[in-house]
């Protein structure tokens, strides 16, 4: 027979390997869920804490949209596009031929060029709104769009004298 005395120090340095591989594991775990700290090529800084920020730093915060202004764009991104497809389908009844002569041409020209921009009317009103008016002024930018749907709204399709 022979002695057990010999395979029980191997076992326990066995043991301590897998102990040890064990720990490295863990270790590049708990690495992998970490943020790194400055010495990281790849660690780059978040926005200041919340608590950080005073009451003065609010100006230089990049501001996002509220969600009822969110809501509001995009309705009156609708009506802007309703009113260009309300233009868009009164128009035959603006399409005018004013004759043959040279001045005549002139005068149909000009007019087709009239009913082509209130067709277009009130989509670039909403994109000049957005472009111009600065998004801090939510509330004057709302403002301006129904200023816009009012104006540029195809009258004579909503009154009853259109297609």
């Amino acid at each position: 027979m022979t002695d057990p005395s010999p395979a029980r120090p191997e076992a326990h340095k066995h043991d301590e390997h897998d102990e040890r591989d064990e720990r490295d594991e863990i270790d590049e775990h708990d690495d992998a869920l970490s943020w790194g700290d400055e010495r990281d090529a790849s660690h780059v800084e978040g926005p200041a804490p919340v608590s950080q920020i005073g009451p003065e730093a609010d100006d230089e915060l990049p501001g996002g949209m509220s969600s009822a202004s969110l809501v509001g764009h995009g309705v009156f991104g609708g009506v802007a596009l309703l009113s260009c497809v309300g233009w868009l389908v009164s128009r035959d009844q603006f399409l005018l031929s004013f004759g043959g002569s040279a001045v005549d041409r002139v005068q149909t020209a000009l007019w087709l060029l009239g009913v082509a921009l209130a067709i277009v009317a009130p989509a670039v009103w909403f994109v000049t709104t957005i472009l111009l008016v600065p998004q801090s002024r939510s509330s004057r930018r709302l403002l301006v769009f129904a200023v816009g749907a009012v104006a540029l709204a195809p009258w004579p399709l909503v009154i009853g004298g259109g297609a």
